[in-house]
């Protein structure tokens, strides 16, 4: 089979599943339909920012969610790398040594939920960067040479439904800005605060935001939504950063006013 007719197999079945949806076809199903080509487990596509961030936009199951909220919120991992490096990163063992050294947090996670392989696409060209196409194996392997070539297609063809019919990438920043307004408009304003309350920059600012947010297991965003409500502040002190709730603040500083107040309290017998 060309590679005309190869494109031809991968059109075909993103059509079906939108056929099957009663919808015109969308990126979504082009993710579904390179999960079912490639025996995937699932997949997932994620939104590239401006800012360089990769925000999880769909998921193909709610396992696989939860793969890519990871990523996001420790901010490593092969879609990461994918998005930074903008070319293909196929880990098609990610318990191994390398895959620990190079992704701590996301390795360790990773295997937690029960992902063996990721094979991470960019879904661009030239300067038009739309995100990344996820796919995720439970057992350890690679890639063969035809899934690798359908997977690409399908990125390809991701790209293109991202884009207007004429070609136009007008549409892709479209969506950028609708979907990342109030999402992840709150994680970069957390990630500021903590900086002003660090005395950090914003970059520093938000790896100790996801820094919590992992340790807390938490998602990011929750945690940022915390920050910018100021339920949650980080202090500076000699020893590192603590993080507090605004109870346990609060707490501290009726404590301190206590003690001052100890000579005319009725329990002083004064």
């Amino acid at each position: 089979m060309d590679a005309d007719e190869r494109q031809s197999v991968v059109w075909s079945a993103i059509e079906a599943l939108a056929a099957e949806d009663g919808v015109a076809p969308s990126v979504q199903h082009a993710c579904r339909a390179c999960v079912a080509a490639v025996s995937a487990i699932g997949g997932g596509v994620s939104m590239a920012h401006p800012s360089g961030v990769a925000e999880p936009l769909f998921a193909t199951d709610a396992a696989s969610g939860e793969v890519q909220l990871l990523q996001f919120t420790v901010g490593q991992g092969p879609c990461v790398d994918a998005l930074a490096g903008q070319r293909a990163v196929l880990v098609k063992d990610i318990k191994s040594p390398d895959s620990g050294r190079r992704w701590p947090l996301f390795s360790r996670g990773a295997v937690a939920l029960g992902v063996g392989a990721v094979f991470s696409f960019p879904i661009q060209s030239g300067a038009i960067r739309f995100g990344v196409l996820d796919l995720y194996r439970r057992a350890t392997g690679g890639l063969s040479a035809l899934e690798l070539t359908d997977a690409l297609l399908y990125a390809d063809a991701a790209l293109a439904l991202a884009l207007d019919r004429d070609g136009d990438s007008s549409s892709v920043e479209r969506l950028l800005d609708v979907t990342f307004v109030g999402r992840q408009a709150v994680v970069h304003q957390a990630a500021g605060m903590v900086s002003v309350q660090l005395g950090m920059s914003i970059a520093d600012g938000m790896a100790r935001l996801r820094a919590h947010a992992f340790a807390e297991d938490r998602q990011l965003g929750q945690v940022a939504a915390d920050v910018v409500a100021r339920k949650l502040r980080f202090h500076a002190d000699g020893e590192g950063t603590t993080v507090r709730t605004t109870d346990e603040t609060a707490d501290d500083i009726n404590t301190s006013g206590d003690g001052a107040g100890d000579a005319s309290s009725p329990d002083s017998g004064g």
